[in-house]
């Protein structure tokens, strides 16, 4: 169950972040807000966030049977890194407006 948990995991975080990458490259010189929808949103990309998002409790859920800390760190690092990709996009994009 935990390799299968981890795999379920992996693949949400992968999934959620490919849609972070397509939102943010469709968004080049715009800031992203974090709380609200972007000015450009890619087809498609809602409901690979949420279907990612969907497989990384999952996968948390599954590990988390055998072990909780790393069922915690799962759920933190898919919306840990994202926030960290919107942060660092948000400055370059302000780093060149001026």
């Amino acid at each position: 169950m935990n390799v299968f948990g981890i795999a379920t995991a992996l693949a949400g975080v992968v999934l959620f972040l490919a849609a972070l990458l397509a939102t943010v490259r469709a968004n080049r010189d715009v800031r992203i807000p974090y709380w609200m929808q972007p000015v450009t949103q890619p087809r498609g990309s809602v409901a690979m966030r949420a279907l990612g998002a969907g497989l990384t409790v999952l996968g948390a859920v599954l590990v988390g049977q055998t072990s909780v800390w790393w069922a915690l760190a799962i759920v933190v690092a898919g919306p840990g890194v994202a926030l960290v990709v919107i942060g660092l996009h948000n400055a370059r994009v302000r780093q060149s407006s001026r």
